[in-house]
């Protein structure tokens, strides 16, 4: 019975720490493509939405130079647990073109940037997550 029990507690932190390894990459990098945006207006930060299941295929009409709006709705948006598809997009018809280095701002892009730090976020979130 003992030996039952220490299993069903691990495999409880088990899915405790994976969920929240998931969960902090993810913010991780979604934040970090918003931070990592090129402002003028604020129309492209605040075109970016956080959706489970399937991507956005719409369009917020914001203005978010600070990129606040936009990194509360991943916060509220990216699930607590891990399994679930979790999307950020963009529909803006410049947004490729603003990842592709058209702004002096960002010229390696924001994207690309952020997903070559995830091997590094996914390590930190692996020791802080450890069972």
């Amino acid at each position: 019975m003992a030996f039952a029990d220490d299993v069903r507690k691990f495999a409880v932190r088990a899915g405790e720490s994976s969920d929240g390894i998931v969960r902090a990459v993810t913010l991780s990098l979604f934040n970090g493509i918003i931070r990592d945006v090129p402002v003028d207006t604020g129309r492209a930060r605040g075109s970016f939405e956080t959706t489970v299941g399937q991507p956005a295929t719409t369009t917020p009409d914001r203005l978010d130079p600070s990129g606040r709006r936009a990194m509360a709705e991943i916060e509220a948006n990216v699930p607590q647990g891990a399994g679930q598809e979790t999307y950020i997009a963009s529909n803006l018809p410049y947004i490729v073109q603003l990842e592709e280095g058209s702004s002096k701002q960002a010229p390696e892009g924001f994207v690309r940037r952020n997903m070559d730090r995830i091997e590094r976020n996914l390590k930190k979130a692996i020791r802080d997550n450890k069972v």
